[in-house]
C-alpha cells in the first residue's frame, strides 16, 4: 500500500492545520487547539450558509465520546467525522465544544460526572457557569440555523427549533450571575422571533411600549425598589421581576400562582383604557397557564388608572419566584413584554 498520506502535514501547505488534526485523531492524540483558535469568554459564533442540520447536533456527543476514549469511535461517527474535515465552520464549532468540555469535565472531581447530563438538575447546579453560557448560546445558535435552513428549504423545523431554545433556557436558570445569564441569552428574543414567524402561531403586533427584565437586578426577596413601585401596593419585601422600557418601571410579583404585572406612570395616552399585553417568549414555557390562553394576547383585567398605574393578572404557574432557579426561569420569560392600548 503506497505511504502516499502517512507522517505529518507539511506546515506550508494551507490546509495544514486541518491535516494536523485528522492526523491526531487517527493516532489516539487529543485534537489541540491555541489560544487563538478559541479566545477565552467569546461568544459562540454560528453558522453561515454552509451549515448542515444533520452533522451539526452530534458534534456535542461526539466531542465527548473523544473525551472519554469510548470504544468504536470512529465507526461509530464516521460520516460526521469526514463531514468535519471539509467543513471549516462545523471544525470550528467541533474545536470550541471540545474545548469547553474538555475544562468542564477536568474541573470535577467526581469521575463519574457528565458534563451534558441534561437531565440531572444536581449536576447542572455544579457545572461550571462558563460551560453554561456556551451551552446556551450553542442551542440559541442551533435554533436559528435550523430556522434558516428550514426556511431555505421550505421544510417544517419548528419542533426542533422550539426544543432547542426550550433546552437553553432551562439550562439558564442553572446560571445565578445575572450578567452571565445575560449574555448566554443574548440573542433567545431575536431567535424566538423567527421561530414565530415560521410557526402556525403569530404573535401580537408590536407593542407601542416593549419593557425588558433586568436580569439579575434583583435577587429573590430583597430585589431593587422600583421607583413608584409602593404606589402600585407592591410589597417593600416582596419577590419580584423588575422590568424597564425606557424612564418606566414595572415589575412582576406572585400572590399564591397567580403572575400579576405592575405598571406604573404610564403616559396619559393610555390612561383610562385597557391594554393588550403580549410576551413573545411566553409559548416556550408550558409551566405557565396564561390567561385567555395566548401569551401574545393578554387582555387587561382593568383600565389604566388615572396616575398611570396598571394592575393586572398574567397567568397561573407552580413556578415560585422564592426559589431561586424557578425565579431565573421566569425572570427569562419576561426578557421582552410588549403593551399596547385596546379601546374598551
Amino acid at each position: 500500500m503506497s505511504d502516499e498520506f502517512a507522517g505529518m502535514a507539511n506546515p506550508q501547505e494551507p490546509n495544514a492545520p486541518l491535516a494536523q488534526w485528522f492526523y491526531q485523531l487517527l493516532s489516539g492524540a487529543q485534537p489541540v487547539a491555541s489560544s487563538e483558535q478559541i479566545p477565552v469568554g467569546e461568544d459562540v459564533s454560528l453558522l453561515g450558509t454552509d451549515y448542515h442540520a444533520a452533522f451539526y447536533p452530534a458534534i456535542p456527543n461526539f466531542a465527548r465520546a473523544l473525551l472519554k476514549q469510548e470504544p468504536e469511535l470512529m465507526t461509530h461517527y464516521a460520516p460526521l467525522l469526514f463531514h468535519l474535515i471539509g467543513c471549516p465552520t462545523c471544525h470550528r464549532a467541533y474545536l470550541e465544544t471540545y474545548d469547553a468540555l474538555r475544562v468542564a469535565l477536568a474541573d470535577e472531581a467526581r469521575p463519574a460526572t457528565t458534563a451534558l447530563r441534561l437531565s440531572s438538575s444536581a449536576s447542572l447546579a455544579t457545572t461550571s457557569p462558563k460551560l453554561l453560557v456556551f451551552l446556551c448560546q450553542l442551542l440559541i445558535g442551533q435554533a436559528r440555523s435550523v430556522l434558516r435552513q428550514a426556511h431555505r428549504e421550505h421544510a417544517d423545523e419548528d419542533a426542533w427549533a422550539r426544543s432547542l431554545l426550550q433546552q437553553a433556557m432551562q439550562l439558564s436558570r442553572y446560571i445565578m450571575q445575572g450578567a452571565l445569564r445575560q449574555r448566554a441569552l443574548r440573542d433567545l428574543v431575536e431567535v424566538a422571533s423567527l421561530y414565530q414567524i415560521s410557526s402556525a402561531g403569530t404573535p401580537g403586533e408590536p407593542g407601542a411600549l416593549s419593557y425588558s427584565a433586568l436580569v439579575g437586578a434583583g435577587s429573590g426577596a430583597r430585589g431593587r425598589t422600583l421607583r413608584r413601585a409602593e404606589m402600585a401596593s407592591r410589597p417593600q419585601e416582596q419577590a419580584s421581576i423588575d422590568l424597564r422600557a425606557g424612564t418606566l418601571d414595572g415589575s412582576v410579583t406572585q400572590e399564591g400562582e397567580m403572575l400579576i404585572l405592575r405598571l406604573v406612570d404610564l403616559d396619559e395616552s393610555l390612561r383610562g383604557k385597557f391594554l393588550l399585553i403580549s410576551i413573545p417568549l411566553g409559548t416556550l414555557l408550558e409551566p405557565v397557564r396564561w390567561l385567555g390562553g395566548n401569551p401574545y394576547a393578554i387582555r387587561s383585567a382593568g383600565l389604566v388608572g388615572p396616575d398611570g398605574t396598571l394592575i393586572t393578572p398574567l397567568g397561573r404557574t407552580d413556578l415560585r419566584l422564592s426559589n431561586p432557579e424557578e425565579r431565573n426561569l421566569l425572570e427569562t420569560l419576561f426578557k421582552k413584554l410588549d403593551v399596547r392600548s385596546l379601546e374598551a
